[in-house]
């Protein structure tokens, strides 16, 4: 079974890839959705580390978490020493179970593929480019960001590139201008390349 990473910055469009990957058979592990299930797992942590303004409800409120990690980076980097190990063996265990169900393959979409050191899991790596402004427009329609939001986001993210990734993955760059149609044939000929054998789902 092949461990594919998915990654690139904020908005490039991973989710996209993914998706395609689905519809060709392969397990999908949206390792953001990991990280909220940490977050939930962490709470005695977090309102240690950055008190009780965190939490709304009984809950992890991760607009006003993401605001104060995102403007200091040693917070950010307390955050994830917190939820990042918790992050990393639930991938482990989802890739077992992956080659357990005989899965074509397994694709890790995270954006922190290199900094969680799940490059290291990865038989492959794909990472995502997509243009900044782009990538902005994105963004503000997702999630409302202003653009100053958006730019401590990227100074956040300065390390996400095909230089920070381990040696041991092979590691090919796909451009995304949006294009439904492109990412389609880029994924089908990506999976042909590295020799994936898939089935079609549905």
């Amino acid at each position: 079974m092949m461990v594919i990473g998915l990654t690139g910055r904020a908005c490039a469009g991973k989710n996209q890839y993914a998706s395609e990957f689905a519809k060709l058979g392969c397990t999908i592990v949206d390792v953001d959705l990991l990280g909220h299930q940490a977050l939930e797992e962490s709470k005695r942590e977090l309102t240690q580390t950055f008190g009780t303004e965190v939490l709304e409800e009984g809950r992890v409120n991760r607009k006003a978490l993401g605001a104060l990690v995102f403007s200091d980076p040693a917070k950010l980097r307390s955050l994830e020493r917190i939820t990042h190990p918790k992050m990393v063996e639930s991938c482990k265990t989802l890739i077992e179970d992956a080659r357990t169900a005989n899965s074509p393959a397994i694709v890790l979409n995270a954006a922190l593929l290199s900094r969680m050191g799940l490059d290291a899991l990865c038989d492959q790596v794909l990472f995502i480019k997509a243009p900044l402004l782009l990538r902005y427009w994105r963004c503000a329609q997702r999630e409302r960001l202003t653009f100053r939001r958006f730019l401590q986001r990227e100074r956040a993210q300065k390390d996400i590139s095909t230089k920070t990734l381990g040696r041991k993955a092979g590691v090919q760059v796909l451009h995304n201008t949006g294009s439904k149609a492109l990412i389609h044939r880029q994924v089908a000929t990506y999976c042909a390349t590295i020799g994936i054998s898939i089935s079609p789902n549905g």
